[in-house]
């Protein structure tokens, strides 16, 4: 992994506020989603939808990740 504007310095700031706003979108959804599950259900369920969403998110990685170089 590389530091935020390695990949493409011309765009660092749109980097860094996509990633931040990735993150910040999780943090609140996930909070949300949580409350909610535990309203409805248990700890079991948050952890069953966490271990989902990690294994979809390790397999499309896997599906669409290479080693190829796609910026010069």
């Amino acid at each position: 992994m590389l530091p935020k504007g390695d990949e493409l310095p011309v765009l660092q700031g749109v980097l860094l506020g996509l990633s931040n706003t990735a993150g910040v979108l999780a943090g609140v959804f996930g909070t949300a989603a949580t409350g909610y599950i535990l309203q409805h259900g248990s700890w079991d369920d948050v952890f069953k939808l966490s271990v989902t969403l990690y294994l979809v998110g390790t397999v499309i990685w896997n599906l669409f990740s290479t080693g190829e170089k796609i910026i010069d």
